[in-house]
């Protein structure tokens, strides 16, 4: 029973959290603020997300094989801030600000034109 208490609690922490707040902790409060307007994201920048992106959901889904084998709360924690900083990791490696990749992820979200120049590149 504890096991699926923290394997489904961290689980739904990383599955389901947007891409930005996975770095929430490592920003200072102002860049949490949700941005509702449009940013500019160059093909360049675009390259550089789709391929930190790449490397973040490779992350996520070896932490999340790692937690469903884990029953202790401590280990379940020291495997989640050890993804975290791989995943910040992957995307300072990536050319991005950690800032940039969650201003990229969010207008992502919400500009169906970013998703599509994403996608392009995806199968480009």
């Amino acid at each position: 029973m504890r096991k699926l208490t923290i394997t489904a609690l961290m689980s739904a922490m990383l599955a389901t959290a947007p891409v930005a707040s996975v770095f929430a902790a490592q920003q200072p409060q102002q860049a949490a603020a949700p941005q509702a307007q449009q940013i500019e994201v160059t093909d360049s920048q675009l390259k550089q997300f789709a391929g930190a992106q790449e490397s973040v959901n490779e992350i996520r889904v070896d932490a999340m094989a790692k937690l469903e084998k884990v029953e202790d709360q401590n280990q379940a924690q020291a495997i989640q801030q050890q993804a975290n900083q791989d995943m910040v990791n992957a995307v300072q490696d990536s050319g991005l600000s950690v800032e940039d990749y969650n201003l990229i992820a969010r207008a992502v979200q919400s500009d169906t034109n970013l998703q599509s120049r994403l996608k392009q590149m995806g199968n480009g």
